[in-house]
Protein backbone atom coordinates (compact mmCIF):
# COMPACT_ATOMS: atom_id res chain seq x y z
CA UNK A 1 0.00 0.00 0.00
CA UNK A 2 1.24 3.86 -1.04
CA UNK A 3 2.16 6.22 1.42
CA UNK A 4 -0.92 8.14 0.43
CA UNK A 5 -2.97 5.42 1.13
CA UNK A 6 -2.06 3.94 4.25
CA UNK A 7 -2.04 7.90 5.60
CA UNK A 8 -5.58 7.86 4.72
CA UNK A 9 -6.43 4.65 6.05
CA UNK A 10 -4.90 5.25 9.58
CA UNK A 11 -6.62 8.56 10.03
CA UNK A 12 -9.54 7.39 8.77
CA UNK A 13 -9.36 4.21 11.10
CA UNK A 14 -8.83 6.50 14.23
CA UNK A 15 -11.20 9.01 13.27
CA UNK A 16 -13.78 6.12 13.20
CA UNK A 17 -12.73 4.37 16.44
CA UNK A 18 -13.25 7.56 18.36
CA UNK A 19 -16.54 8.03 16.50
CA UNK A 20 -17.82 4.80 17.62
CA UNK A 21 -16.09 5.07 21.23
CA UNK A 22 -16.71 9.06 21.43
CA UNK A 23 -14.17 10.48 23.52
CA UNK A 24 -14.36 13.53 25.71
CA UNK A 25 -12.28 15.50 23.48
CA UNK A 26 -15.26 13.94 20.27
CA UNK A 27 -17.89 15.18 22.89
CA UNK A 28 -16.44 18.79 23.33
CA UNK A 29 -16.61 19.15 19.72
CA UNK A 30 -19.82 17.78 19.11
CA UNK A 31 -18.89 15.19 17.07
CA UNK A 32 -21.59 12.61 17.98
CA UNK A 33 -24.66 10.89 17.03
CA UNK A 34 -27.00 12.46 19.60
CA UNK A 35 -25.70 16.36 18.66
CA UNK A 36 -25.51 15.69 14.67
CA UNK A 37 -29.03 14.69 14.89
CA UNK A 38 -30.22 16.49 17.69
CA UNK A 39 -33.12 18.22 16.12
CA UNK A 40 -34.53 14.94 14.57
CA UNK A 41 -34.03 13.34 18.05
CA UNK A 42 -35.84 15.40 19.94
CA UNK A 43 -36.13 15.96 23.54
CA UNK A 44 -34.92 13.21 25.95
CA UNK A 45 -36.70 14.18 29.18
CA UNK A 46 -39.98 14.91 26.99
CA UNK A 47 -39.72 11.46 25.48
CA UNK A 48 -37.53 9.24 26.79
CA UNK A 49 -38.66 5.94 24.76
CA UNK A 50 -38.63 7.33 21.52
CA UNK A 51 -35.94 9.49 22.06
CA UNK A 52 -33.67 6.51 22.35
CA UNK A 53 -35.28 5.02 19.76
CA UNK A 54 -34.48 7.05 17.33
CA UNK A 55 -30.98 7.79 18.35
CA UNK A 56 -30.02 4.22 18.39
CA UNK A 57 -31.00 3.65 14.91
CA UNK A 58 -29.56 6.91 13.97
CA UNK A 59 -26.50 5.31 15.46
CA UNK A 60 -26.87 1.83 13.58
CA UNK A 61 -26.95 3.55 10.79
CA UNK A 62 -24.05 6.33 10.87
CA UNK A 63 -22.09 3.20 12.29
CA UNK A 64 -22.65 1.13 8.92
CA UNK A 65 -22.04 4.05 6.71
CA UNK A 66 -18.35 4.54 7.76
CA UNK A 67 -17.06 1.88 5.51
CA UNK A 68 -19.18 3.54 2.63
CA UNK A 69 -17.70 6.82 3.94
CA UNK A 70 -13.80 5.30 3.62
CA UNK A 71 -14.72 3.64 -0.03
CA UNK A 72 -15.41 6.96 -1.40
CA UNK A 73 -12.18 8.44 0.70
CA UNK A 74 -10.05 6.14 -0.92
CA UNK A 75 -11.64 6.94 -4.64
CA UNK A 76 -10.54 10.24 -3.75
CA UNK A 77 -7.01 9.95 -1.99
CA UNK A 78 -6.02 7.27 -4.86
CA UNK A 79 -7.93 7.67 -8.06
CA UNK A 80 -5.16 6.08 -10.37
CA UNK A 81 -6.29 2.91 -8.11
CA UNK A 82 -10.03 3.19 -9.38
CA UNK A 83 -9.38 2.92 -12.82
CA UNK A 84 -8.29 -0.94 -12.29
CA UNK A 85 -12.00 -1.74 -11.56
CA UNK A 86 -15.31 -1.14 -13.09
CA UNK A 87 -17.77 0.16 -10.26
CA UNK A 88 -21.73 1.15 -9.90
CA UNK A 89 -22.52 2.52 -6.68
CA UNK A 90 -25.91 2.54 -5.53
CA UNK A 91 -27.81 3.20 -2.75
CA UNK A 92 -27.23 0.03 -0.33
CA UNK A 93 -24.59 -2.02 -2.51
CA UNK A 94 -21.47 -1.21 -4.57
CA UNK A 95 -20.75 -3.38 -7.19
CA UNK A 96 -17.20 -3.72 -8.45
CA UNK A 97 -15.58 -5.67 -11.62
CA UNK A 98 -11.52 -6.24 -12.18
CA UNK A 99 -11.15 -4.76 -15.90
CA UNK A 100 -8.71 -7.34 -16.50
CA UNK A 101 -11.64 -10.06 -15.85
CA UNK A 102 -14.69 -8.44 -17.31
CA UNK A 103 -16.43 -7.36 -20.63
CA UNK A 104 -18.85 -4.61 -21.23
CA UNK A 105 -21.54 -4.86 -23.97
CA UNK A 106 -23.61 -2.03 -24.99
CA UNK A 107 -27.60 -3.25 -24.51
CA UNK A 108 -29.58 -0.47 -24.53
CA UNK A 109 -29.73 3.19 -25.82
CA UNK A 110 -32.40 5.14 -24.90
CA UNK A 111 -32.91 9.21 -25.99
CA UNK A 112 -34.45 11.60 -23.39
CA UNK A 113 -35.56 15.05 -23.48
CA UNK A 114 -34.72 16.14 -20.09
CA UNK A 115 -35.22 20.28 -21.20
CA UNK A 116 -37.41 22.15 -23.78
CA UNK A 117 -34.59 24.36 -23.97
CA UNK A 118 -31.53 21.69 -25.75
CA UNK A 119 -31.80 21.41 -29.40
CA UNK A 120 -31.59 18.11 -29.28
CA UNK A 121 -32.61 14.98 -26.72
CA UNK A 122 -29.90 13.62 -24.48
CA UNK A 123 -28.83 9.92 -25.39
CA UNK A 124 -28.10 7.38 -22.26
CA UNK A 125 -27.06 4.32 -23.21
CA UNK A 126 -27.28 0.95 -20.63
CA UNK A 127 -23.91 -0.92 -20.40
CA UNK A 128 -23.77 -4.55 -18.67
CA UNK A 129 -20.54 -5.54 -17.32
CA UNK A 130 -20.12 -9.18 -16.49
CA UNK A 131 -16.95 -10.66 -15.00
CA UNK A 132 -15.14 -14.26 -15.93
CA UNK A 133 -14.69 -14.82 -12.04
CA UNK A 134 -17.69 -16.42 -10.97
CA UNK A 135 -18.11 -14.43 -7.32
CA UNK A 136 -18.84 -11.43 -9.63
CA UNK A 137 -22.60 -11.02 -10.44
CA UNK A 138 -23.15 -8.59 -13.47
CA UNK A 139 -24.26 -5.19 -12.87
CA UNK A 140 -25.03 -2.27 -15.14
CA UNK A 141 -24.29 1.08 -15.75
CA UNK A 142 -25.59 4.02 -17.43
CA UNK A 143 -23.25 6.86 -19.58
CA UNK A 144 -24.22 9.75 -21.71
CA UNK A 145 -23.49 8.77 -25.36
CA UNK A 146 -21.25 12.40 -24.96
CA UNK A 147 -19.24 10.89 -22.59
CA UNK A 148 -18.98 7.43 -23.96
CA UNK A 149 -15.76 8.00 -26.23
CA UNK A 150 -13.88 8.99 -23.16
CA UNK A 151 -15.11 5.98 -21.26
CA UNK A 152 -14.44 3.80 -23.83
CA UNK A 153 -10.71 5.10 -24.52
CA UNK A 154 -10.49 4.72 -20.67
CA UNK A 155 -11.34 1.42 -20.54
CA UNK A 156 -9.39 -1.60 -20.55
CA UNK A 157 -11.28 -4.23 -20.75
CA UNK A 158 -13.09 -5.02 -23.94
CA UNK A 159 -16.39 -3.76 -25.15
CA UNK A 160 -18.98 -4.56 -27.64
CA UNK A 161 -22.20 -3.67 -29.04
CA UNK A 162 -25.52 -5.44 -29.08
CA UNK A 163 -26.75 -5.75 -32.93
CA UNK A 164 -29.45 -3.56 -32.24
CA UNK A 165 -27.85 -0.94 -30.55
CA UNK A 166 -27.15 2.72 -32.40
CA UNK A 167 -24.91 5.07 -30.80
CA UNK A 168 -25.33 8.70 -32.58
CA UNK A 169 -22.12 10.04 -32.30
CA UNK A 170 -22.53 14.05 -31.62
CA UNK A 171 -20.64 16.73 -33.52
CA UNK A 172 -17.77 17.13 -31.02
CA UNK A 173 -17.37 12.94 -31.08
CA UNK A 174 -16.61 13.48 -34.68
CA UNK A 175 -14.96 16.35 -34.37
CA UNK A 176 -12.21 14.28 -31.30
CA UNK A 177 -12.01 11.54 -33.87
CA UNK A 178 -10.24 13.60 -37.09
CA UNK A 179 -8.47 15.88 -34.62
CA UNK A 180 -6.91 13.03 -33.37
CA UNK A 181 -5.82 11.69 -36.88
CA UNK A 182 -4.08 15.13 -37.04
CA UNK A 183 -2.44 15.30 -34.44
CA UNK A 184 -1.00 11.72 -35.20
CA UNK A 185 0.70 13.52 -38.32
CA UNK A 186 2.53 15.76 -36.55
CA UNK A 187 6.22 15.39 -35.29
CA UNK A 188 6.20 13.77 -31.26
CA UNK A 189 7.39 15.51 -28.53
CA UNK A 190 10.40 14.45 -26.62
CA UNK A 191 10.51 15.09 -23.15
CA UNK A 192 14.12 16.67 -21.59
CA UNK A 193 16.09 13.86 -19.80
CA UNK A 194 14.59 13.55 -16.55
CA UNK A 195 11.03 14.78 -16.75
CA UNK A 196 8.61 12.62 -15.74
CA UNK A 197 4.92 12.92 -17.38
CA UNK A 198 2.69 14.14 -15.09
CA UNK A 199 -1.34 13.17 -14.65
CA UNK A 200 -3.56 15.26 -17.20
CA UNK A 201 -5.11 18.08 -14.88
CA UNK A 202 -8.12 18.25 -17.07
CA UNK A 203 -9.36 14.55 -16.16
CA UNK A 204 -6.46 13.40 -13.43
CA UNK A 205 -6.78 10.28 -14.94
CA UNK A 206 -4.78 9.65 -17.82
CA UNK A 207 -0.83 10.86 -18.51
CA UNK A 208 -0.47 14.37 -19.85
CA UNK A 209 0.32 13.07 -23.55
CA UNK A 210 0.83 16.11 -24.87
CA UNK A 211 2.92 19.40 -25.99
CA UNK A 212 2.00 22.61 -27.26
CA UNK A 213 4.72 23.46 -29.72
CA UNK A 214 5.06 26.44 -32.20
CA UNK A 215 4.83 24.61 -35.43
CA UNK A 216 2.49 25.95 -37.90
CA UNK A 217 4.75 28.94 -39.24
CA UNK A 218 7.34 26.21 -40.88
CA UNK A 219 4.33 24.73 -42.61
CA UNK A 220 2.23 27.63 -43.92
CA UNK A 221 4.03 30.45 -45.73
CA UNK A 222 2.12 33.13 -43.32
CA UNK A 223 4.93 34.85 -41.24
CA UNK A 224 2.10 36.70 -39.63
CA UNK A 225 0.75 33.61 -37.65
CA UNK A 226 -1.40 34.32 -34.70
CA UNK A 227 -0.12 31.28 -33.08
CA UNK A 228 2.00 31.76 -30.04
CA UNK A 229 5.51 29.92 -28.42
CA UNK A 230 3.67 27.78 -25.08
CA UNK A 231 6.29 27.23 -22.47
CA UNK A 232 3.74 25.20 -20.31
CA UNK A 233 5.12 21.58 -20.02
CA UNK A 234 3.12 18.84 -20.59
CA UNK A 235 -0.13 19.12 -18.88
CA UNK A 236 -3.11 17.98 -20.53
CA UNK A 237 -3.75 14.49 -22.30
CA UNK A 238 -4.87 14.64 -25.76
CA UNK A 239 -8.88 13.76 -25.02
CA UNK A 240 -9.11 16.40 -22.61
CA UNK A 241 -7.00 19.21 -24.85
CA UNK A 242 -9.03 18.17 -27.76
CA UNK A 243 -12.61 18.77 -25.63
CA UNK A 244 -11.13 22.13 -24.79
CA UNK A 245 -10.68 22.90 -28.71
CA UNK A 246 -13.73 21.82 -29.36
CA UNK A 247 -15.24 23.71 -26.77
CA UNK A 248 -14.29 27.26 -27.85
CA UNK A 249 -15.26 27.13 -31.76
CA UNK A 250 -18.26 28.44 -33.42
CA UNK A 251 -20.49 25.69 -33.26
CA UNK A 252 -22.58 26.67 -35.73
CA UNK A 253 -20.00 26.24 -38.35
CA UNK A 254 -17.90 23.29 -37.56
CA UNK A 255 -16.66 23.28 -40.99
CA UNK A 256 -14.52 26.07 -39.44
CA UNK A 257 -13.38 24.11 -36.64
CA UNK A 258 -9.88 22.46 -37.18
CA UNK A 259 -8.33 25.51 -39.58
CA UNK A 260 -9.02 28.31 -36.50
CA UNK A 261 -7.05 29.09 -33.56
CA UNK A 262 -7.56 28.51 -29.28
CA UNK A 263 -5.40 30.09 -26.63
CA UNK A 264 -3.80 27.50 -24.50
CA UNK A 265 -6.01 26.67 -21.35
CA UNK A 266 -2.91 27.25 -19.04
CA UNK A 267 -0.49 30.03 -20.11
CA UNK A 268 -3.98 31.64 -22.73
CA UNK A 269 -0.72 31.33 -25.81
CA UNK A 270 -2.69 30.78 -28.99
CA UNK A 271 -2.15 27.52 -31.15
CA UNK A 272 -3.67 25.21 -34.20
CA UNK A 273 -3.62 21.79 -34.65
CA UNK A 274 -0.43 21.91 -36.07
CA UNK A 275 1.24 22.86 -32.69
CA UNK A 276 -0.09 20.16 -31.11
CA UNK A 277 2.70 17.26 -30.34
CA UNK A 278 2.07 14.01 -28.74
CA UNK A 279 4.66 13.48 -25.87
CA UNK A 280 6.99 10.44 -27.74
Amino acid sequence: MESQELSFTLAYFAFSLCFVFTPNEFRSAGLTVQNLFQSWLGSEDVGFIQYHVRRTSATLLVHSALPLGYYMGMCIAAPEKNLLYVHQVSTYHIYMALQSECYVTVTESRQHQFSPDLASPTEILTLRVESTNPNVKPFTISVNSSEYAEFRDKLRAPIRNSANVVIHQTISDLFLETFRAQIDLNPPYRLPRGQEVESCIGCMQTPANTKLVRLCTAADTDEDSECEQCFCRPMWCLSCLGRWFASRQDQQRPETWLSSRVPCPTCRAKFCVLDICTVG
